[in-house]
């Protein structure tokens, strides 16, 4: 059963996770614009969209300016430490997670989303798969953090293995598809895209062209 669309936020706090180090690229990702406007931005507009907090997570305060900023305090973790660092920060009961580098999701996806995970009794985590899992997209609520925080000490770094054990069973793994639109639909193939490479930029600015306002609004 999915919530009916709402106008106002939601009870998520949303985090933007921007803690790579953007080898491959040769440039600093977050602040890489992307059709004109940093890739940061981007992602903290859509977050606002529907979360009534945005914030960065990633120890990087330069990027204050966009939304707050909450330092990981753990090195070479990958994303896992991003979202401890969320969870430690949060001010509502759940948490949504993207990638700063992924410019291509729909904005509405991710509100229909979190609608369902809401509408959904007994949750503890949910994440996102379209053809794979896209566990860099990820809800998580507050009281997981423990049991993430015991993965990282265990030495866990793949997320899907993280959230699966925060989520101690307690778990839906949403196919975005389901989620979608019919004319979103067409774009699906794209949408999870990171931009990792100059090439890549080039590609997925041209896809966005392509899908208009199905990647670039709310």
């Amino acid at each position: 059963m999915a919530l009916p669309p709402q106008v106002g936020r939601l009870p998520v706090h949303g985090f933007v996770l921007a803690g790579g180090k953007s080898t491959r690229m040769g440039a600093d990702k977050a602040r890489l614009r992307f059709l004109g406007r940093p890739m940061v931005e981007l992602a903290v507009e859509k977050l606002r969209a529907f979360c009534s907090e945005v914030g960065i997570a990633g120890n990087r305060a330069d990027l204050g300016e966009f939304a707050p900023v909450v330092s990981e305090t753990r090195l070479a973790t990958g994303p896992g430490a991003g979202i401890e660092a969320g969870l430690a920060a949060s001010r509502q009961p759940w948490s949504i997670f993207m990638p700063v580098d992924a410019p291509l999701v729909p904005a509405r996806l991710l509100r229909r989303w979190s609608e369902g995970v809401l509408a959904r009794q007994g949750l503890a985590v949910s994440y996102l798969r379209c053809a794979q899992s896209q566990p860099a997209f990820c809800m998580v609520r507050a009281e997981c953090r423990e049991k993430l925080s015991a993965g990282l000490d265990q030495g866990l770094c793949k997320l899907e293995d993280l959230l699966q054990m925060a989520g101690g069973g307690r778990i839906w793994v949403c196919d975005a598809q389901d989620l979608a639109e019919m004319a979103d639909r067409r774009f699906a193939a794209h949408w999870f895209t990171n931009i990792n490479t100059p090439q890549e930029l080039v590609l997925a600015e041209r896809w966005a062209q392509q899908g208009g306002s199905d990647y670039l609004e709310g």
